[in-house]
């Protein structure tokens, strides 16, 4: 009972992207993390509580040290503890694990990541484990996305009153007679639909974000197609699987974000790639054809980007890809400052949420105009490679690669399981094994 109380709680986590609390000075982030830290420390109770009074102890301890012998368990815990050591010997130990209440982060944050990485990786021993909280993460993207939905409609039929401070600046509250949209939804968060430059922010409240969740959601879409439907793609229930894609995909158009848009368009190129690679029957020319056609267009689409009829497409501003752009300038001087206080403390940083001392101390004028004032936020380097070197120094940041680097060579090194399984048997077989592991055993 007590390992299912704990598995109920891990299966609750992925609804923390849904809250919003109004009443806090950052709505966005406080009740999330808030969420988050009490079902992952709810689900860890329960599941001390099982080894206690479920005579599971051996059992459990033969499982924790089985997993702790995985290259990847080990790659992400020594990440961890290379972070923490960061947090103190860092320049504010009690700021760098504790954070602040705007962010959530640091030490503490952390911590909870790796226990609800690890007590997923426990529990979790079954397909339908993974799938059941892949469908749960599709159901909080669907309340993110209805939540900004709603943020919008608000304004449709509010009243608005304008009143000019008398030091300066517009301020706006709405009526009591505003009509019943704005009624429904008035204590939502988030821009109008007709505000200039929209880009939709869901219950994340920052479009950035927004889009690489969009990106997550395509991916767990997808997923389930294929763990689910493999044989057949168009049932009733993968239909609306791929409208579901569909509808992420426009969430993740509206959010106008470049950086993530380059991104999927490097995972559309490597997916095509590695299917191309790794499955004999996905060897078809169309899906190079398409992956050319995409690019062809895409890039057409920049080239133009400044001509009338490419601003006149909703999202547009996903076309405006140049180096020269206020905001990839201010990531430079950004990443420059941090480079330049990892000279300083070069193995472990300043340590975790400690940022805003290199930026006082490297300061570059460059970052300030008369005409645009401050650019990007300045308590992070607007890169997590660089964040990490000025933060957790060259320890936190090669052991932080390493995570993407092992679970990249056991990828590939699967892929070649599965190639070398291929010329033997068919998919169809593949498919009633269901796990390399089987195969391993009837394999000569």
């Amino acid at each position: 009972m007590y390992f299912k109380l704990s598995k109920i709680f891990l299966f609750l986590v992925p609804l923390a992207v849904t809250i919003v609390t109004a009443s806090t000075l950052f709505p966005f982030i406080v009740g999330k993390y808030v969420w988050f830290r009490t079902s992952v420390d709810l689900a860890l109770i329960f599941f001390l509580l099982g080894l206690l009074f479920q005579d599971k102890l051996s059992e459990m301890s033969r499982r924790l040290l089985s997993i702790f012998k995985k290259p990847l368990v080990i790659a992400v815990s020594i990440f961890v503890l290379f972070f923490l050591l960061a947090c103190f010997f860092g320049v504010d130990p009690k700021f760098s694990f504790w954070s602040n209440f705007e962010r959530g982060e640091g030490g503490l944050q952390i911590l909870h990541l790796w226990v609800f990485f690890i007590l997923l990786i426990i529990l979790f021993r079954e397909e339908k484990d993974w799938q059941k909280i892949f469908i749960i993460m599709i159901i909080a993207g669907l309340g993110m996305t209805f939540y900004g939905v709603g943020a919008g409609l608000k304004y449709i039929d509010a009243e608005i009153i304008t009143r000019h401070m008398p030091g300066g600046g517009v301020e706006e509250s709405f009526t009591r007679e505003s009509g019943p949209l704005y009624q429904t939804f008035k204590k939502f968060v988030g821009p109008a639909f007709s505000d200039p430059g929209y880009r939709f922010q869901g219950s994340i409240g920052n479009p950035a974000y927004v889009a690489a969740y969009a990106i997550f959601m395509l991916f767990y879409a997808f997923y389930l197609l294929a763990a689910k439907y493999r044989q057949k793609l168009f049932p009733g229930g993968a239909i609306f699987l791929w409208l579901l894609s569909l509808f992420f995909l426009v969430i993740f158009w509206l959010t106008a974000t470049r950086g993530a848009f380059i991104g999927l368009l490097a995972f559309v190129v490597a997916g095509v790639g590695y299917f191309m690679y790794a499955c004999k029957t996905w060897r078809k020319w169309f899906l190079l054809l398409g992956t050319v056609i995409l690019l062809l267009v895409v890039g057409l689409l920049v080239y133009l980007r400044d001509t009338p009829l490419v601003k006149a497409i909703p999202g547009s501003r996903l076309f405006q890809l140049t180096v020269s752009a206020e905001t990839w300038r201010h990531r430079t001087y950004m990443w420059n400052i941090a480079l330049e206080g990892w000279k300083e403390r070069p193995i472990l940083g300043w340590g975790p949420e400690n940022f805003i001392n290199v930026f006082d101390r490297h300061f570059d004028t460059r970052y300030f105009t008369p005409q645009s004032g401050f650019g990007a936020w300045f308590d992070r380097a607007h890169s997590v490679y660089f964040d990490h070197l000025a933060e957790t120094g060259i320890l936190g940041l090669l052991s932080f690669l390493s995570i993407f680097a092992v679970f990249y060579w056991q990828f590939f090194k699967k892929t070649r399981t599965l190639a070398d399984f291929d010329k033997t048997r068919t998919y169809a077989d593949f498919d009633k094994t269901r796990t390399l592991a089987d195969f391993d055993k009837t394999r000569t």
